[in-house]
This record gives structure tokens, C-alpha cells and sequence, in this order.
């Protein structure tokens, strides 16, 4: 008997008109309080909040309860409008509510003018509502023209773990970063190159090694800066002795917009002597490297006449980037890199090897 009683329910359920299965359903709005601005700038960043109800008859409940902020030239929202973020609440129950909040960027290519802050409740439709026409509230806003904190990373400090070394020898830098802008980076670059002078030229002065550093706050929120080393900077073995400099670059892809980009390095007097030790001295083999300069797209040739062993052939751009590397065994016959879709420009080339083994080549790409 109890069996018929559900089957029965469950075909009344099946048979009742949509109106009556809609009344088991939320119904989500955006209500007060809100916490919204009334006027923002180009590029800056501001927290904004607001309320999500569920109405509805008792028991009806909802899980996704999300409002999506938005900016928008009018009161409607469509596809035009762009996306601030968005913020839920778990599950909550007819007559429940919740506060959502999110700290908002004003897309830096927003032109200036009158706008509005556009909320939509349930902006994903994951929830079936009795009423889906009342989810969107919104709300006038002023873009206005405004200045965004920039930072400012400079060195502080650096030194030389030796400020003598042999070609093929090892020395070591470190010092501290600080942010003395207002604007904080998410990440941070720190380039090491031998140079004949103090100033960084890119293109000319031999890469060494890069350090990647995470994010800096900005000095307005008392940021103490960060240490940062380079234990272990390898003095190419062709190396002409004499005197040069260590360049600590920050930035040197000159990626991040600065308020002073003119205190990015820092140079170190290096003394490059004429004896390499023994522990360096890998081989007195000799490197050729033909054609050089080679034309786009054509494959450099590298001889190595020493004793053969298994290399590692990477080269890089005039800023320090890796942009192809390969393994091979050097046997005493040539072997071809590809340049291919390498663009023109001035190109390092190490070879590495595991008996000690390091040779660096200058390539020309025209």
C-alpha cells in the first residue's frame, strides 16, 4: 500500500501545471545593504559588496548563490558589459541571505565618462527561479582619469663574492630589492652580466645567469624588501683578462612600468685574471662555430675538436632568454642548430658538457 501511495505522488507531481512546480522554486535578488563607489579612476582597484537573498515559499532553497559585478555604459547587461568579478554564498534557504563582496579593477582602457556598476544575481543561470526577470540591479558610477601607483624596484647594497676570478672560475652576487613605489609587482626579474663598462647594454654585455623573484608590496603598505643571490656566475672561458664589471640589472626585459627607470643596475668592479684554475680548465679543445654570421633560418654549424663527449648546445638572445637548446654527442664531425624562426640580432651560444666542458660562442643572425 505505502508502494502506491508514492507511486501516486509521483505521477500527481509529474501532472501538476508548471505554475505550481515554479512555486517550489527560489527566487534570488540583489538587496541592500551595498557597499558600492560612486565615482572610480582608470586602473584602480576598489571593494565592492553587496546582498543576495533567496525569496521564495518555505523550503525552497538555493546553492549557487553568486552575484556578478559588472561595468556597463547602460542599465542592461549584456555581453558588452565588462567583468569585474564575482562572489557566492553556500546554501541558503527561502528568507536567507548573505553578503558578497570582491575588490574590483577598473579595466585600465576604460575610457572616462558616466557609467553604471551593473549586479546580476545567479549570473551563470545554475539556479531554476520562479522569477528569472528580477536579478539585476544597478547603480551610477563616474570613470574618471586617475594616476595608477607605480612601482619602484631598486638594489640596495649588492656585492661580490669574489671581485677577482680566472676565465672558466666562479664568483657569486647578492644583495637586497626593495619597492620604494606605491604599486606592488606579482613578480620580478634580476638579470647578471659581464660587462666592459657600468652601463647595461643589451645585445652586448654577456649574460651570465637570471634570478626570478616573486611578488613586492609597495612602500605605503611598509614593505621591508628581499634578499636575493646568484651563489654560482660562470666567467666564460674565452674571456679576455682585464678589467670589467658584474651588471646587476633589474628588469632587464624592461617589462615592468616603472616611476624611476633609471635605477634598474648596479655595477661591480671584476677583475678577470689571466690564469684559469685547474679546476676549471675543462680542455684546451678548440670551437668552431660556421657560419657566423649566418642568415635567418639557416642551421649554425659547431665543431669541437676535442676529446668526444655528450654536450648540452643552448643558445640565447641578447637579453638572456634561452630561446632553443639541444643535446648531442660531440664526436669530432659538425653538427647543425637550427636558427629557425629566430629573429635577427646577436646570439649567445654555450656548450656544456659533463668533463667540465664550457664554451661560449657569440652568434650573429642577419
Amino acid at each position: 500500500m505505502k508502494k502506491l501511495i508514492l507511486l501516486l505522488c509521483s505521477v500527481l507531481m509529474v501532472w501538476l501545471p508548471v505554475g505550481a512546480q515554479a512555486q517550489n522554486r527560489p527566487d534570488l535578488v540583489v538587496v541592500a545593504p551595498y557597499s558600492l563607489p560612486t565615482s572610480v579612476v582608470v586602473g584602480g582597484t576598489y571593494t565592492m559588496s553587496a546582498t543576495i537573498r533567496v525569496n521564495g515559499n518555505p523550503g525552497a532553497g538555493a546553492q549557487f548563490n553568486c552575484i556578478g559585478y559588472y561595468l556597463s555604459s547602460n542599465t542592461t547587461w549584456d555581453a558588452n558589459d565588462a567583468y569585474l568579478g564575482a562572489s557566492c554564498q553556500s546554501l541558503l534557504m527561502a528568507g536567507q541571505q548573505g553578503t558578497t563582496s570582491i575588490s574590483a579593477t577598473i579595466p585600465p582602457l576604460t575610457t572616462t565618462g558616466n557609467y553604471y556598476l551593473v549586479l546580476v544575481a545567479d549570473p551563470l543561470n545554475a539556479e531554476q527561479e520562479q522569477d528569472e526577470t528580477n536579478n539585476v540591479v544597478s547603480f551610477p558610477v563616474t570613470v574618471g582619469q586617475g594616476t595608477v601607483p607605480l612601482p619602484d624596484l631598486e638594489l640596495w647594497r649588492p656585492s661580490l663574492s669574489f671581485s677577482s676570478v680566472a676565465p672558466g672560475g666562479n664568483t657569486g652576487a647578492f644583495s637586497f630589492i626593495f619597492n620604494r613605489g606605491a604599486g606592488s609587482v606579482s613578480g620580478y626579474e634580476i638579470g647578471f652580466y659581464l660587462s666592459t663598462d657600468s652601463v647595461f647594454t643589451a645585445g652586448a654585455d654577456v649574460f651570465l645567469s637570471q634570478f626570478n623573484g616573486g611578488s613586492l608590496a609597495g612602500a605605503t603598505t611598509g614593505s621591508t624588501g628581499t634578499i636575493f643571490s646568484a651563489p654560482q656566475l660562470l666567467i666564460p672561458l674565452n674571456t679576455v683578462p682585464g678589467k670589467y664589471y658584474l651588471l646587476l640589472v633589474i628588469d632587464p626585459r624592461n617589462v615592468i612600468a616603472e616611476t624611476n627607470e633609471q635605477n634598474n643596475s648596479r655595477a661591480l668592479p671584476l677583475q678577470v685574471t689571466g690564469t684559469v684554475t685547474a679546476t676549471t680548465s675543462p680542455t684546451t679543445a678548440a670551437l668552431e662555430v660556421y657560419p657566423n654570421p649566418v642568415a635567418a633560418g639557416q642551421g649554425v654549424n659547431i665543431f669541437f675538436s676535442g676529446q668526444p663527449q655528450p654536450a648540452q648546445m643552448t643558445l640565447y638572445d641578447a637579453l638572456g632568454r634561452q630561446v632553443t637548446s639541444h643535446s648531442a654527442m660531440l664526436s669530432g664531425q659538425p653538427l647543425s642548430l637550427a636558427t629557425s624562426g629566430l629573429p635577427a640580432g646577436i646570439y649567445t651560444l654555450r656548450v656544456l658538457g659533463p668533463a667540465g666542458l664550457h664554451l661560449t660562442r657569440r652568434v650573429v643572425i642577419e
